[in-house]
């Protein structure tokens, strides 16, 4: 509250003596000539506090903040505060942090007003030491500031002596303190300690500063006591400047020093009252010289950098009206991160800037009328004789000449018919001594001959301006002046002839007549940009011919949008288009726009103005910077505050690149001015860094592999890339190998969040678009989600044993309690399952003995029908005394003969196959060669076959092989499995037989290209009610005996007899056999 208090006041105070006695001081140079736009960091963006007593980056890249109320990791995101806790002792000593730096081993030391602090960065453990504690002997509480050298050893500064730290012991020992008058300091309250190039050390007291050699003894004292000395005796900061050999002292109220260590001389800045050009202020606190060979000052009064050719000083200060200025002009701490962007720690918050600023910024200065008339920009255009006018949305006209530093203002009066018609300015172009000047209002020439200005309006006619709001001015090969209004096109020769288009516009239904841009290419084409909705028209004016490009939702190679704001061509005289929507790239042979959007690193989608470099790089303004894309590279630059623009957020109209190659973009916030040809592209790509893990909320330390526990429902993984130059275009992208198919991008989202990982081993990748649209390399750690413990064998061993007790116990107790009502339910089921077994075997018995008796009952008939008509027939011939030749005898008797044989040979079959169901069947087992008795069984049956027009082919394996068996029924068994193939063979089909050895068993095929059987047959077809009866197996007829009988043979010989078979595609039957039948 008091540090607002006086911030208010001084602010007053400044603004009253401005207004009030300097009113004829201006600050245009300042206003015009190279700036420093500052970033503030402070206590809105969650500083603990906003006294920056100390800045430092650590080997992570986190930069390290500390102040009067806590220590600060900022890790571009977020802040992470680090405070004193009573109840936790682990906490850090104190919240007053005075000095933060890093050990060797990435421990960070910390000196607070209680106490030091060394916190391990892998486990975040903070280990305190102060007088007293565990046998501490620091010499003081007070810490100061923390030196590690070039030999890593660690000086602790404090109020009441220099220590150094024992790592062996993990103790100070003091040195050099008022013990030993001969190594001792010339003041025990020690500010500052440094190392110079030679390896001596430097210390700075409040009785002035001394030389320790690196031998360890104190051999000079440097006090404000003689000609060539110190200009004042408490030293606050002393800086060993390696690079030229100078010693930097920054003293209470003394000013500046320099002391060259090869001469000894000291050189002392103070500041002059009324010398701009001076220290400003004597109370040196923070002193720099950054990785581009510039030396920094902070003081109490301002921010400054030193030309030490001319031993002038810049200096920045905090202006109230200035967002980008300096946060506050009392300045306690500098520091230079590893992207080279500079630290200012002030007394209210962190300015941080880009010392690589290649831009100019021009802007009102609210206490100067020789500054622009507002920083709203519309217009900009510089003249032949270098005069700059540059226009504004509500304050008219400003010409800046630069050579003399001098700005005028050109607005409207009511009263002056020779000023300008409206202040509300929308482009300025110009040609010879003309400007010509848009306004909301009409259009303006201002006669640079004359000084007067000419205003040009709609009367309604045709030759006169189409509208008075102006959007566009654009000026042709040929001198004629183009001009795009709200509502239409015109030209004008600049004399007295206006042009309008609305004819061609309609006969070429284009409806948005509203027009952003207007542009005349190498070949003479002109090219309209439709403010709205009406996309890219093309305009040939010695044809007519017009033609309109629109964006196409189906075809990625058409414009990306329609709302067009700027086109310009390069030198090879390919179009950029600047979009609400992305800049597009035409190429007018092929008639295709190529698309740059954000995902491929333009700052913003929106593009207002295009101006090309001399290398044929567009540069884009838009709502978020600038962007420069490299057309070799393929590739995006951007460029934001901190980079030295005037702001984040720029304006249509507002861009221009003069003859000598500089370029203009204006904005919300004035002009920003640069040659491209001046930028140096600083190659800064940081790795990510995983600064944090989480198992299920609570943080766990980071390895090499992680391994998470079964039960972890949320992991979550913080990590966050080190480029401190603009953190809100940095962008990440992560891949969980395992997981993730493809990489996500986050966007600038730094954390990964993963659930319900399943126990196995992953791969999490991240990597990082920097501040300038560059990808890092990529940052991988392994992850191992664990089985739970319930999973492992050891534990599925003991779940079966546990089940089995339990289900034993429950099974005993029921047993015991309920074993009459379980034993009478089990019967009954049992009753009730076994009378639904049998009454669902009686239903298909007798399904299957219906077939089977119409079967039996059809082959009976057919042959006692051929005997019974066959005697019939003998006996008419007979009784008509009709004599019968020998040949009908002989034909008659042997249907007769064959059909009882065929009867005889069905019934025994159900004979035999009731004797072997009954048990009373016995074989007759001898030893035969099986081939032998196969072969000869299937040649029996060769005429039948091949009668049948079937071709039989007979191909045994083997050439003998005896075995134990009843010759007869195994003859028996293939007889009925050749004669049932040929029966359900068709004319022209084959049968093949063949035999196989396997060892102690013999195997017996016949196969068929017949019709084929059903799968759902194959059980039953052995089956004596079985048989598998269809529409085919009726047109062939047969009782099924046949099959039945060969099974139950197979099987008195210990065998078996399979079938493998599809409808149509025939059938093989296998009978397998064992060699010996003895051994059952």
């Amino acid at each position: 509250m008091i540090n607002r208090v006086k911030y208010i006041v001084s602010v007053l105070i400044f603004i009253s003596i401005s207004l009030g006695f300097f009113s004829n001081i201006t600050f245009a140079v300042n206003n015009i000539d190279r700036n420093i736009n500052f970033k503030s960091i402070t206590i809105e963006d969650g500083l603990s506090q906003t006294s920056i007593e100390y800045l430092f980056q650590d080997s992570q890249g986190y930069m390290w903040i500390g102040t009067v109320d806590g220590l600060n990791r900022y890790n571009g995101h977020e802040f992470e505060i680090f405070r004193y806790k009573e109840d936790d002792k682990k906490s850090i000593t104190g919240n007053y942090i005075a000095a933060v730096n890093e050990d060797s081993e990435g421990n960070i030391w910390i000196g607070t007003s209680k106490g030091l602090n060394k916190i391990n960065t892998k486990t975040k453990e903070v280990k305190s030491y102060f007088p007293g504690k565990d046998g501490c002997n620091i010499s003081h509480y007070n810490i100061t500031e923390i030196l590690v050298d070039s030999k890593n050893d660690i000086y602790v500064a404090t109020v009441g002596g220099l220590n150094k730290y024992d790592k062996e012991n993990d103790n100070f020992v003091r040195i050099y303190n008022s013990i030993n008058t001969e190594r001792a300091l010339s003041n025990q309250f020690v500010y500052s300690i440094t190392e110079d190039m030679n390896g001596n050390y430097w210390v700075g007291t409040e009785g002035g500063l001394n030389k320790i050699e690196k031998d360890g003894l104190v051999t000079k004292y440097y006090k404000n006591d003689s000609d060539n000395s110190i200009s004042a005796d408490t030293i606050f900061k002393v800086y060993a400047d390696k690079e030229k050999g100078y010693l930097w002292i920054g003293t209470n109220n003394g000013g500046l020093n320099k002391l060259d260590l090869s001469t000894n001389k000291i050189e002392v800045f103070k500041n002059v009252p009324g010398d701009s050009k001076s220290l400003p202020g004597n109370f040196v606190q923070a002193i720099l010289r950054d990785s581009r060979g510039t030396i920094w000052i902070g003081t109490d009064n301002g921010f400054c950098t030193l030309n030490e050719q001319t031993n002038e000083f810049t200096t920045y200060k905090a202006k109230v009206y200035d967002q980008q200025s300096l946060v506050n002009n009392n300045i306690l701490s500098l520091c230079e991160d590893k992207s080279g962007t500079i630290w200012v720690g002030t007394y209210d918050g962190i300015s941080l800037f880009n010392p690589d600023n290649i831009f100019k910024h021009y802007k009102k200065n609210p206490f100067d009328d020789n500054s622009l008339s507002e920083n709203m920009i519309a217009g900009i255009y510089q003249d032949k004789d270098g005069l700059l006018w540059v226009g504004t949305v509500h304050s008219g006209v400003n010409t800046i000449d630069r050579e003399n530093n001098i700005v005028t203002r050109y607005k409207n009066n009511p009263n002056d018919p020779n000023s300008i018609s409206d202040d509300n300015i929308r482009e300025i172009v110009g040609i010879d001594n003309e400007i010509w000047i848009a306004t909301e209002n009409g259009l303006n020439k201002y006669d640079k001959s004359t000084g007067k200005f000419t205003s040009y309006k709609s009367d309604g006619s045709d030759n006169s301006l189409i509208h008075d709001d102006v959007k566009t001015l654009y000026i042709d090969k040929d001198g004629i002046l183009w001009i795009g209004t709200k509502n239409g096109l015109c030209s004008f020769d600049r004399k007295n002839t206006f042009t309008q288009y609305t004819d061609m516009l309609k006969e070429n239904k284009i409806d948005d007549t509203m027009f952003a841009d207007i542009y005349q290419d190498e070949d003479g084409i002109y090219w309209f940009a439709s403010g709205l909705e009406g996309g890219l028209i093309k305009y040939n004016k010695e044809t007519g011919e017009v033609k309109n490009y629109r964006t196409n939702e189906k075809n990625k190679k058409s414009l990306s949008y329609n709302a067009v704001k700027s086109i310009v061509s390069d030198s090879k005289g390919t179009l950029w288009i600047g979009t609400q929507y992305g800049l597009n790239k035409f190429d007018k042979n092929k008639e295709e726009f190529t698309r740059y959007t954000e995902s491929d690193g333009l700052s913003n989608n929106f593009v207002y103005g295009i101006l090309i470099d001399s290398e044929d790089n567009p540069w884009m303004s838009t709502n978020y910077g600038l962007s420069k894309f490299d057309v070799k590279k393929n590739k995006f630059m951007n460029f934001n505050v901190t980079d030295g623009l005037q702001g984040s957020e720029f304006n249509g109209h507002s861009y221009y690149k003069s003859e000598n190659g500089e370029m203009f973009f204006g904005g919300t916030n004035g002009l920003t001015s640069f040659y491209p040809e001046h930028l140096i592209e600083k190659k800064f790509i940081p790795k990510v860094n995983i600064e944090s893990v989480y198992n299920n909320g609570e943080e766990i330390s980071i390895e090499d592999t992680i391994t998470l526990n079964y039960d972890t429902n949320q992991f979550q993984l913080n990590f966050f890339m080190p480029d401190y130059r603009n953190m809100s275009k940095i962008q990440y992208a992560y891949r969980l190998e395992g997981l993730d198919d493809e990489w996500v991008f986050s966007e600038n989202r730094n954390y990964a969040n993963y659930t319900n990982l399943q126990p196995g081993h992953y791969r999490f990748l991240v990597k990082g678009r920097n501040s300038t649209g560059e990808w890092s390399e990529v940052r991988a750690i392994n992850i191992k989600v664990s089985n739970p413990p319930w999973k492992t064998p050891i534990a599925y061993i003991i779940y079966l044993i546990i089940l089995i007790s339990v289900l034993y116990i429950i099974w005993n107790r029921v047993k015991i309690l309920d074993s009459l009502v379980e034993q009478r339910t089990r019967e009954l089921d049992s009753k009730f399952r076994e009378n639904e077994e049998l009454y669902a075997k009686l239903i298909r018995n007798e399904k299957y003995k219906n077939n089977y008796f119409v079967n039996l009952s059809h082959e009976l008939r057919t042959p006692l029908n051929v005997i019974l008509s066959t005697q019939q027939l003998i006996t008419k011939l007979n009784e008509d005394n009709k004599p019968i030749p020998k040949e009908k005898i002989s034909y008659y008797m042997s249907t007769l003969n064959r059909n009882s044989n065929r009867l005889l040979k069905l019934i025994n079959n159900i004979i035999d196959t009731s004797k072997i169901e009954s048990g009373s069947y016995k074989l007759d087992i001898q030893e035969y060669d099986i081939v032998y008795l196969v072969e000869e069984a299937a040649l029996a049956m060769k005429d039948f076959i091949e009668n049948n027009g079937i071709e039989l082919i007979i191909d045994p394996e083997i050439e003998e092989k005896v075995i134990e068996c009843d010759n007869t029924e195994i003859e028996k068994c293939v007889i009925n499995l050749i004669a049932n193939a040929t029966k359900f063979t068709p004319y022209g089909g084959k049968i093949q037989v063949k035999l196989y050895d396997l060892n102690d068993w013999v195997k017996i095929s016949v196969k068929d290209t017949g019709i084929g059987i059903e799968e759902k047959y194959h059980e039953a077809i052995f089956n004596r009610f079985g048989q598998a009866y269809n529409d085919v197996s009726e047109e062939h007829g047969g009782s099924g005996l046949g099959l039945t009988l060969t099974k139950q043979l197979v099987n008195l010989h210990h065998g078996e007899i399979t079938v493998n078979s599809k409808l149509g595609e025939g059938s093989e039957f296998v009978i397998t056999l064992p060699t010996n039948q003895k051994n059952y």
